[in-house]
């Protein structure tokens, strides 16, 4: 039920990031970065959808018998769809420059950040072998080493 419930909340930030009106004021710049920003957020869907299989669905409980994916995207960052989500929040803020747009944004990326920590709980609750996951693991974003140290 709980899952649910934010599923759909979220349903409702990210139609409203689509249909909220814009501002009049345009920018080339504006436009083309969000434009760039929105051409990554889709390129890390359709690598969190393909590497998921058929584990992919919009709730934070995993689906009955499938396994704990670690492999692919999920091996840089344990919630690629978030990211990807937070990248789009981004791109519509920058496209639309518009206040109301930028609350649906921010109220979309608290509920996923929410909505990841409530996933994370029932990964640890499901697969043991999550924690050691979730703690080399980055949540939504890959960490960017300069080498090893000796």
């Amino acid at each position: 039920m709980k899952g649910k419930l934010v599923v759909t909340l979220q349903f409702i930030l990210l139609f409203a990031l689509a249909l909220l009106p814009g501002s009049k004021e345009s920018s080339q710049l504006r436009s083309a970065l969000a434009a760039l920003l929105a051409l990554l957020a889709v390129f890390v869907l359709f690598r969190a959808f393909r590497d998921l299989g058929s584990a992919l669905t919009p709730l934070p409980e995993s689906k009955e018998g499938a396994d704990l994916v670690t492999s692919g995207i999920y091996s840089k960052i344990r919630h690629p769809i978030y990211s990807a989500l937070f990248i789009l929040a981004l791109a519509a803020y920058l496209w639309k420059h518009s206040g109301s747009v930028l609350i649906a944004a921010l109220l979309l990326i608290a509920l996923l950040l929410y909505k990841a920590r409530y996933e994370d709980q029932i990964l640890r609750d499901k697969f043991p072998e999550s924690i050691e996951f979730q703690k080399s693991i980055p949540s939504f974003f890959p960490k960017f080493r300069k080498g090893k140290k000796p």
